[in-house]
């Protein structure tokens, strides 16, 4: 996003009509070539692979088997809740407010991707932990099933 935002001010810049770009007659364009743009839906296609992808494999492999239904939908219902955050500033997708638009979207995304980096940056250390989980079983803080306890085993 902030790619486009630094694309869409030098848009604007080089337009004869400037910041009303859009409303400028055929052949008063900007100068810039059209394929500089490759790099935005690049970058945007390579952030939602790989987020999606990691996520989706992060919330199935790391969630006890019989919980993850409830862990990919709170997941997905992430996802669709970052999609209604991005909704809610399509009035912001004309002239002249394109450069604010994909500047606000940019910086939402780099604090959400440091917010996020935050909460989750110890868990490499739990990865074999997290392997292990077991399906329906609740460990007690000494290591032991809440079930066994149950039963009377130990």
């Amino acid at each position: 996003m902030i790619w486009a935002a630094i694309l869409q001010h030098y848009i604007y810049k080089t337009n004869p009509c400037g910041y009303l770009a859009s409303s400028c007659p055929a052949d008063q364009v900007s100068p810039l070539n059209v394929w500089i743009q490759t790099g935005t839906y690049v970058l945007i296609a390579l952030s939602e692979i790989l987020a999606s992808i990691t996520g989706l494999e992060y919330a199935f492999t790391k969630a006890p088997k019989n919980m993850r239904s409830l862990v990919m939908s709170v997941f997905l219902f992430m996802t669709a809740l970052s999609s209604a955050i991005g909704e809610a500033f399509v009035s912001l997708s004309s002239d002249p407010l394109l450069v604010w638009n994909y500047g606000v979207m940019g910086v939402l995304a780099g604090v959400s991707g440091i917010a996020f980096w935050w909460s989750v940056r110890d868990l490499d250390r739990k990865e074999d932990e997290l392997n292990s989980l077991d399906e329906g079983h609740l460990h007690t803080t000494d290591g032991k099933h809440m079930d066994e306890r149950e039963k009377g085993i130990l």
